[in-house]
């Protein structure tokens, strides 16, 4: 996953310069609660490092396989990653560039 490092939110939308509606904060804040676990937080970067099956990002994440799983599901389910049949079973991509810089600001700010 390429990143644009030159982007700026502020001047590529400027309308988050500006209040927002109720339902837009209601909304974020469970977009945050969705990842707002050690867990699912390591579980998410290990995807970002491309420990892209849940066997491996179990291993990666020190999380049992089974408790990946069913956290991966649940990531995939609330729309945080993607979950893709392939070859040899599925693998969990992040859904977006926006939950990569989610998990690195809080990283960074932990």
């Amino acid at each position: 996953m390429a990143l644009d490092w030159d982007l700026n939110l502020f001047t590529s939308d400027p309308s988050l310069l500006e209040r927002g509606e109720d339902a837009e904060y209601e909304r974020a804040a469970k977009a945050l609660r969705e990842i707002a676990d050690p867990l699912r937080l390591r579980l998410l970067h290990a995807l970002v490092l491309g420990e892209d099956t849940a066997q491996r990002a179990a291993v990666w994440s020190g999380a049992t396989q089974t408790v990946a799983e069913r956290e991966l599901a649940a990531l995939a389910t609330a729309g945080i990653v993607e979950r893709r049949e392939g070859a040899f079973g599925y693998t969990f991509v992040p859904r977006d560039g926006h939950h990569v810089v989610q998990l690195y600001t809080a990283l960074m700010h932990g």
